[in-house]
């Protein structure tokens, strides 16, 4: 087979055999940054505060270069031109760092202290219509991807009795079966409980939490959780939306409106969200719902037709916990979830050292 042919037969491989070069999305999620490129980055930071803007940057290029995956030096990129006053060249960096990873770095560079002063310059509104053209490029892309809920992080470890705070590091993705690779959906703090999709597949509802309550002799429960809805073919959250008091349990639905079911310690109430907003209904829950409750979210099962016949499965690795196997006719393989990943939430357990 000539080489052309070679590179046609590998990219309609499906799902794909490893991460598409130069597609949108990284190749893994939570991937350790490669040590040459930390290095040459922290050299940059030093001479960046030394104002040796130029030397600084090519640290940064150099980390870029050592892994492409390291996007951090890109910002950083565009914060030394800033505080040079070349705003130009600063929103330039900053567009093509959005146009690369819109999530979650959209949110990096308009919260970037270095980068505020573009919000005054005349270049700023190239930078919005940027920033709204990747979210569509983003969005869209989004849409051929099959989300899951992923670490980014370890998770913390939560011990002992009171009032426990959920440092679970985990945030929205959608893995693009055709490129192999992962689109970063959510920018929330690694908070992200659960997930559920609606029918359509262009929204999705997610949870956010929030605390763990342990009491002697009273079953656990969950505070301070709250709801939001993201339009994917936009890339757009709404706002956060807080449930009510402390919930054994939650269930969570997307057919017409995005449906919750809160379960309290001896009462239970379903509410649809509407313009952003809970309102309490009567009618049942619909029959595929997630469940979250103070042990997480079981691990579930999805087979897919489209874009090719594969099953996505949970196992249980026994030194990271759970991860998502891929099993097609041909092949079997788990996707690149350093920390672990769910597709609709995660034990917050990790499965093999025990109760977080």
């Amino acid at each position: 087979m000539n080489l052309p042919l070679a590179l046609l037969a590998a990219a309609t491989v499906c799902p794909a055999l490893s991460p598409a070069p130069g597609a949108l999305g990284v190749s893994a999620v939570g991937k350790v940054p490669a040590a040459a490129a930390m290095q040459r980055n922290s050299d940059g930071k030093q001479l960046y505060r030394q104002e040796r803007w130029e030397e600084a940057r090519g640290k940064y290029r150099a980390a870029l270069a050592a892994d492409p995956d390291f996007l951090a030096a890109e910002l950083n990129v565009a914060c030394s031109f800033s505080r040079q006053e070349r705003y130009a060249e600063a929103a330039d960096e900053a567009i093509q760092l959005i146009r690369t990873a819109f999530v979650p770095w959209n949110r990096e560079v308009h919260e970037a202290a270095d980068l505020a002063i573009l919000q005054d310059q005349s270049v700023y509104a190239k930078l919005e219509a940027a920033s709204a053209e990747a979210a569509r490029t983003w969005g869209a892309e989004a849409l051929r991807g099959v989300p899951l809920v992923a670490r980014t992080k370890p998770p913390l470890k939560v011990s002992g009795e009171g009032v426990l705070v959920l440092g679970l590091n985990q945030e929205a993705f959608a893995w693009v079966p055709e490129t192999g690779r992962f689109l970063q959906l959510t920018a929330e703090d690694g908070k992200v409980l659960a997930l559920a999709v609606s029918d359509s597949g262009q929204r999705m509802v997610y949870v956010l939490g929030g605390k763990l309550v342990r009491a002697p002799g009273r079953p656990d429960l969950l505070r301070g959780l709250s709801v939001r809805v993201l339009d994917l073919a936009t890339s757009t959250p709404g706002k956060p939306i807080p449930l009510p008091g402390d919930v054994a349990k939650v269930q969570l639905s997307y057919a017409a409106h995005p449906t919750v079911r809160l379960f309290g310690e001896s009462s239970a109430a379903t509410f649809e969200i509407v313009d952003a907003e809970l309102h309490a209904r009567s009618a049942p829950m619909p029959a595929r719902s997630v469940e979250l409750t103070p042990s997480g979210v079981k691990p579930t099962e999805r087979h897919l037709k489209k874009p090719c016949p594969m099953t996505l499965s949970p196992w249980r690795d026994e030194k990271i916990g759970w991860r998502i196997r891929v099993r097609t006719s041909g092949k079997t393989s788990v996707l690149d979830t350093r920390y672990g990943a769910g597709l609709l939430g995660l034990p917050f357990s990790d499965g093999a050292t025990g109760r977080l």
